[in-house]
């Protein structure tokens, strides 16, 4: 027989109860805070460099149920405050992949409109969580106005952690000061809080600074070459600063800079001493950036990934053999489709020709091999029996959607009448249980509600008529019809 969720006031009886419990049980509360590292090795790796190897943190389930309770206490406290800024893209609601490009990309382009030299610089932090501090986290937590419930329950937390990795030798355990494990359901949130303190450190009007978990990016503008160079080692110098603070390491091989610019000669940016390089594109949240915004670099770099799964896809079925058109269909759907929508909202906007001549080379593969049609059909013949429509389409669609409904920005009236207004919007925050809000929906007789000079009586009727059903309503305060 299946448990039913618990819901409402039990939830708080049992978060009570569960914390009233490991107060008084000193080993639950040790044992809470072990954790068995499992290491999983990268596909491409060398096998015997420790760093080919992730580590995973089997957590214990009292340690988990404690986490988890702490980390939607800490989370609604931020939330509720509005201590965390707007920057920070990731690991929080309302936020995504889109919102992050599209405020990278705005910046780019005012920044152009002004006829500004603009770079960009991506940042690479080497093993983020694995080396984050747990002094930095605490002296973090503590500056934060935090409750103190909280705050004592995270130091607790973070004192004397240990984890444990089976060796051939044995057992091997070793105490843990830093890290969030791979695996914690408090470390984004953990993660967040500390990166949060460079995003409210004041920065010059020229220099703009966003986040997406531990990838930072800078954008920096200015008139000139020179005025360029100095805004970017400025911004380092106080990147740098944060970092070397929170015993953080900066990969220099790694991190690089991107110009959008028509000048020739390039920036010689430096990071402590090292060079850091310019690309002509570099990889953003899964999305290729390149310094002209054509978007072309991005598909092409896709239709690769395309090829290589649709070779995949042919080693498990052929024209008369393997799987059915329909889960064929349904693989390019989910699967395919979906790898080469994503961040559609930033490039296929409004696709150029050459986009859409590649985005259709790239679909072809595909229809043939879901339809089993001969080698000379055309393309438009094989999205009309299949029911698929151009990819161009289906991405520019979801583009215009995802431009309207998630990030709220209004499209030329040629292109849709619809505008961000028009569309509810999507609630966010934490909000009342439904049935503890003052204002009901009662089915019983309104007489006694009627006598009743402290409220406001709404009475509805829907009538049926030969036209259909109709609905109407009338709203009155101390007997006389407000409103109807």
């Amino acid at each position: 027989m299946p448990l039913s969720p618990i819901v409402g006031p039990q939830r708080i009886v049992v978060a009570r109860g569960f914390l009233l419990w490991l107060e008084y049980s000193e080993q639950r509360s040790v044992n809470a805070r072990i954790s068995k590292e499992v290491s999983i090795k990268f596909w491409n790796a060398i096998s015997w460099l420790a760093s080919s190897y992730r580590p995973i943190s089997l957590l214990p389930t009292i340690g988990k149920v404690l986490e988890k309770l702490m980390t939607q206490r800490l989370t609604y406290h931020l939330e509720s405050t509005n201590s965390l800024n707007d920057r920070q893209h990731v690991f929080r609601e309302g936020k995504s992949v889109d919102t992050a490009i599209n405020e990278l990309l705005r910046n780019i382009k005012t920044a152009r409109r002004d006829g500004k030299h603009v770079l960009v610089l991506s940042i690479d932090i080497k093993g983020a969580f694995d080396n984050l501090q747990h002094r930095a986290i605490l002296k973090t937590l503590d500056s934060s106005a935090c409750p103190s419930n909280i705050n004592r329950l995270f130091h607790s937390l973070l004192q004397n952690r240990k984890v444990t990795l089976l060796t051939p030798q044995g057992r091997a355990t070793k105490e843990q000061k830093q890290g969030c494990p791979q695996g914690s359901c408090s470390g984004p949130a953990l993660w967040n809080l500390v990166a949060n303190e460079i995003l409210n450190q004041v920065w010059p009007d020229n220099v703009h600074i966003q986040a997406f978990a531990d990838d930072f990016v800078l954008v920096i503008k200015a008139d000139t070459n020179k005025s360029l160079v100095k805004h970017t080692q400025s911004a380092i110098t106080q990147f740098s600063s944060w970092c070397s603070e929170n015993e953080l390491v900066i990969s220099t091989e790694i991190t690089n800079y991107i110009l959008f610019s028509k000048m020739v000669r390039s920036p010689k940016i430096t990071w402590n001493g090292y060079k850091i390089n310019r690309v002509k594109s570099f990889k953003y949240l899964g999305i290729h950036v390149d310094d002209r915004l054509n978007w072309l670099e991005h598909i092409n770099k896709q239709g690769e990934k395309a090829i290589k799964m649709q070779q995949n896809l042919k080693r498990i079925a052929g024209g008369n053999w393997g799987i059915s058109q329909i889960h064929r269909w349904t693989l390019y759907k989910t699967v395919i489709e979906r790898m080469l929508a994503h961040g559609s909202s930033s490039w296929c906007l409004n696709p150029t020709f050459k986009m859409k001549r590649k985005l259709s080379s790239i679909q072809r593969p595909f229809l043939l091999h879901i339809s089993g049609a001969y080698r000379t059909t055309l393309t438009a013949a094989l999205q009309t029996i299949l029911g698929i429509p151009p990819l161009h389409m289906q991405l520019q669609f979801e583009a215009r959607f995802t431009s309207i409904y998630r990030l709220r920005i209004p499209l030329p009236p040629f292109i849709t009448d619809t505008q961000p207004h028009d569309l509810e919007m999507k609630a966010t925050g934490w909000s009342t249980s439904e049935h503890l809000k003052p204002n009901q929906i009662s089915f019983e007789d309104g007489e006694a509600y009627i006598a009743r000079k402290d409220i406001i009586n709404i009475f509805t009727d829907g009538s049926k008529t030969e036209h259909g059903v109709g609905a109407a309503f009338c709203v009155l305060t101390n007997d006389i019809w407000a409103y109807q």
